[in-house]
């Protein structure tokens, strides 16, 4: 600029002129390479929430699949509260994905070749979503402002920011209910883990912010369509930990799962002619000082409540009630019933159902029985045991469809996975005569992953997960083979501060960038670990249902 005594020319106004327009110009503008890292962090976003949508499918699929007389009244109370869950939650993402596409929508016009492509690709009943790096005003933030805010700096309680935060608010307090017990006390280690799900005002040193301004006001177009899919990562996360909160407690509460299941016991399930079946009917995972009272019938395949009058009676301790039933005529007989014990919860009286059959033969006639359970695990080698007469060596086994290994009364059976869910009824043969018996197979059930020795899961310092660094498959302690598992590979989604960084892991062992995520990581970050792909050697390769969450505290 000129001094008093040298004024401005006009071409000297005009540069001043222009340095100052191009001064705003560069304060409003966003750095190019700023808008490249928001499309960066858009794309993971998108794909990290489909990876928990697709994570927590297999959770739900796992436990509302649950039926016949693996479904108990927990099981069966937690897959109504999974339904209602999985109802809200689902609602509460549609609307903000809505949210997110009316937005862009409205800074681009409905016109905008991106909004009309992600229109024409959408599939049925999912939301269009256009990528940032294709959204033409992702610097603007007039138009976003205002979408979100209104005309009065979000005071209105009809504008999108009043609304969402309603829908926030509600959808939290909904959750409560499902971690909050009958007696109205609300489990503090869930609801820690849902802090960050929020609407709080934000703490400044100027004094609180109202959660709508501080997160729309003048936030550019890119940012704020960010944020809203940061904000579905959030209820994501939050549905993890309340559905994982829903299956360990069917799991572990009282009365629930195969924990407390009615249990029979056979001491023999080949009979000769003249004999008695003998049973021991139990409850699993029992109180020993719990009193039973069984109710069972021969010759039916179920038990009902109304029949319990008319059903033969025994009592006795927890550790087992004796049954003995005269065998019967030569052939297959079946037993059935339940055992009626007092939830020492609720007061009431909870009956849990077992069923059972044995088979008489001829004495001097042919047995088969298999060593383990009258169950045939498809893709293995299930050893039976095979009897009748005095020279084993001129028996005759058949399984039909099943490869039978062995000879002599020692034989391995191994059903083809295409059986399961069958029944392959076994002949044994001898020269004094056959006897018939009728196996189920089953599909060998999921191993259980863990980090390192003892972490399933919660709240757990960085110290016990550095010192934890590897995935192991092991089966259940009740199942009767010992099969080993070896995990091929994983998926970690780390959850921090909103963002979400996924990162691959191949063999058991922690990934050394994942470790240098653990050693850095701050408290309330969440490490799930999903896709957990293991291998074994005759069952081939699988894919767990379920992951482990861990938090940091």
């Amino acid at each position: 600029m000129g001094a008093k005594n040298c004024p401005e020319t006009p071409r000297q106004q005009m540069i001043g002129m222009m340095y100052l327009v191009l001064t705003a110009m560069l304060a409003l503008n966003v750095a190019k390479d700023i808008l490249d890292a928001f499309n960066v962090v858009d794309d993971t976003l998108i794909q990290s929430n489909k990876n928990v949508k697709t994570a927590l499918d297999d959770r739900y699929e796992n436990l509302l699949t649950v039926s016949g007389d693996e479904l108990t009244a927990a099981i069966e109370e937690a897959q109504g509260k999974a339904k209602e869950l999985r109802k809200s939650t689902d609602e509460m993402v549609k609307y903000i994905e809505t949210l997110r596409w009316d937005l862009t929508k409205d800074v681009d016009g409905e016109n905008a070749s991106a909004v009309v492509e992600a229109q024409k690709n959408a599939k049925h009943g999912e939301v269009p979503c256009v990528p940032v790096d294709k959204i033409e005003a992702k610097d603007n933030f007039d138009k976003p402002t205002h979408f979100m805010l209104g005309t009065n700096e979000g005071h209105d309680a009809n504008c999108p920011a009043q609304v969402l935060k309603k829908k926030i608010n509600d959808y939290k307090k909904g959750l409560k209910k499902f971690y909050t017990n009958d007696q109205g006390i609300v489990d503090k280690s869930v609801e820690a883990q849902l802090a960050s799900l929020n609407t709080n005002d934000h703490q400044t040193k100027d004094g609180p912010v109202r959660w709508e301004i501080y997160n729309f006001d003048h936030l550019i177009t890119a940012g704020t369509v960010i944020l809203l899919s940061k904000m579905v990562s959030e209820v994501k996360s939050a549905e993890a930990v309340v559905l994982n909160y829903i299956i360990s407690r069917a799991g572990s509460a009282n009365l629930s799962f195969a924990e407390y299941a009615g249990h029979s016991i056979a001491e023999s399930k080949v009979l000769f002619s003249g004999d008695s079946y003998k049973s021991t009917v139990i409850v699993a995972a029992f109180d020993p000082a719990m009193q039973l009272d069984v109710y069972y019938k021969v010759g039916v395949d179920s038990l009902s409540e109304a029949e319990e009058g008319s059903a033969i009676h025994e009592s006795g301790p927890a550790t087992g009630v004796p049954v003995e039933i005269a065998g019967g005529g030569v052939g297959t007989h079946k037993i059935a019933g339940y055992v009626k014990v007092i939830n020492p919860n609720t007061g009431k009286a909870e009956r849990y159902h077992f069923k059972d059959e044995y088979v008489v033969v001829p004495k001097g006639g042919a047995t088969i029985s298999a060593d383990k359970m009258n169950v045939l695990y498809a893709g293995i080698k299930n050893p039976v045991t095979a009897a009748g007469g005095s020279d084993a060596s001129k028996l005759t086994v058949s399984f039909p469809g099943c490869q039978v290994q062995g000879s002599g009364a020692s034989r391995n059976v191994i059903p083809p996975t295409s059986m399961i869910g069958r029944t392959v009824e076994a002949t044994v043969t001898t020269s004094e005569g056959s006897a018939k018996m009728t196996f189920r197979v089953k599909k060998v059930p999921d191993p259980y992953a863990q980090i390192g020795a003892n972490i399933f899961g919660g709240k757990k310092s960085k110290a016990e997960l550095a010192a934890n660094p590897m995935l192991i498959a092991k089966m259940s302690e009740d199942f009767a083979f010992d099969l080993k598992w070896t995990v091929q590979s994983y998926s970690v989604d780390v959850i921090e501060k909103g963002i979400i960084t996924t990162i691959n892991c191949s063999g058991s062992a922690f990934s050394q960038q994942l470790r240098d995520k653990i050693n850095g990581a701050s408290a309330g970050t969440v490490f799930m670990f999903s896709n957990i792909k293991i291998s074994q050697p005759e069952l081939g390769t699988r894919t767990m249902p379920r992951d482990i969450t861990v938090r940091i505290k």
